[in-house]
């Protein structure tokens, strides 16, 4: 496997460590409201280089192609959930993605 994909994989993993915060006056009510959320167009944009890094290296089969109509046309957080899910699965069934079993202390 290529290490811009694994980088890539991290970097849409991480996408969520990053907080955003804000904070609104309301001088009527003589209150601060203050909200944080995850920022999901850094998520988005993150998938989107991956996709653009794994279609470079790897091409799409008919499971992949298959998963993304499943998609459909709503490019939401969900549309690309499910095509960070989709690419994953292409990567592991071309043999690129492994799910290694934890390790065990008694294995040692």
């Amino acid at each position: 496997m290529n290490g811009l994909v694994w980088q890539a994989i991290y970097n849409v993993i991480n996408a969520y460590n990053t907080i955003e915060m804000n904070s609104e006056n309301i001088p009527q009510a003589g209150v601060m409201r203050t909200s944080t959320h995850a920022p999901v167009d850094i998520f988005i944009g993150r998938v989107r280089v991956l996709e653009d890094t794994v279609m470079a290296i790897q091409k799409p089969d008919s499971p992949y192609e298959n998963d993304v109509k499943k998609l459909g046309n709503s490019k939401n957080e969900d549309y690309y959930h499910g095509l960070y899910r989709a690419i994953l699965q292409l990567l592991h069934r071309n043999g690129h993605v492994r799910f290694k079993p934890p390790r065990d202390i008694a294995d040692d």
